[in-house]
């Protein structure tokens, strides 16, 4: 198994570090080593020289730093992934997503790890550019940790106790519920089948009151536990079925209970191409407010 984790030289590693290290615990591999790459991308220097030396200086400054990310991140997997193959991959390209989707294509990668931009609330999954275009393109199912995402070092077989799986009702939800549940299987962990959803917030209640407004949500939870139930005939019988709502996207996820390593499993839409991730506009937003990690499958594996 190989697991790639896009490890960014000029910002704080270590959660993408540790979701990797939890991925590789957890997700199957039946003969070989577990590898875990660590790439860093760098800029390629300026193609017209400059009699100040100051493509010299940037290009020496990048290295530099560089070099320090590798340091940390070797002192801190020190102890937590001592039963692993670690590698160190610098590349050279003007865009990062692109040189990580090469690499983890190249490599057959069982997945692709990033950490969260630091532009957001911690316990997050803070979504920045690479993990943008990510979301979009990813040959390989793209793992996300949320902003100082921390795992306990340990060298348990399995670091997740229990799956959760976004379900919508849709084909595609279905297809990624069926995948976490042969996951969970192979792996001995359990699986929790999960639907969010959103009702409208109003500051002043329409004349007409909000009957409507709690009668729509009313017949979603009912539509979405009908769903589940269908879906249920089919899946282990420990299965967990949840439905979440609230008035807004955060307030529906942090409404349930979250395990330790806890993994949130996403189905990739049809919409893209079929060998890489593409995520719908809701799906998008689950991903943008899930407080553990993310992991987004796509649709031809599912």
């Amino acid at each position: 198994m190989t697991i790639v984790v896009g490890a960014n030289p000029f910002g704080d590693t270590r959660g993408a570090l540790d979701l990797g290290v939890t991925l590789a615990r957890t997700l199957p591999e039946a003969t070989g080593a577990f590898v875990l790459v660590v790439a860093t991308v760098v800029p390629p220097g300026w193609t017209v020289p400059s009699m100040a030396r100051v493509d010299g200086e940037m290009q020496e400054w990048v290295r530099a730093r560089a070099d320090e990310a590798k340091a940390a991140a070797l002192d801190h997997l020190a102890g937590r992934a001592d039963d692993l193959s670690i590698e160190f991959v610098r590349l050279t390209d003007r865009s990062t997503p692109r040189a990580l989707a090469a690499l983890a294509e190249q490599r057959d990668a069982t997945a692709l790890v990033l950490g969260s931009s630091r532009d957001g609330p911690e316990r997050r999954v803070v979504v920045g550019s690479t993990a943008d275009y990510l979301l979009h393109s990813a040959p390989v199912p793209l793992a996300i940790a949320p902003r100082a995402y921390r795992c306990a070092p340990s060298t348990a077989d399995v670091a997740a106790r229990r799956l959760t799986c976004s379900f919508s009702g849709s084909a595609v939800a279905t297809q990624a519920v069926r995948w976490a549940a042969r996951l969970t299987r192979e792996i001995d962990v359990k699986l929790r089948v999960a639907s969010f959803g959103v009702r409208s917030a109003t500051m002043y209640p329409p004349e007409i009151g909000t009957d409507i407004e709690s009668e729509v949500t009313a017949q979603w939870r009912e539509q979405m536990a009908e769903a589940q139930a269908a879906l249920a005939r089919e899946l282990d019988a420990d299965t967990e079925y949840v439905v979440a709502s609230g008035t807004s996207w955060d307030e529906a996820l942090s409404s349930v209970d979250w395990t330790p390593n806890e993994l949130l499993v996403l189905g990739s839409s049809s919409a893209g191409t079929l060998r890489r991730v593409f995520l719908g506009t809701n799906a998008t937003k689950i991903v943008r407010h899930s407080p553990v990690p993310v992991l987004v499958v796509p649709h031809d594996e599912l």
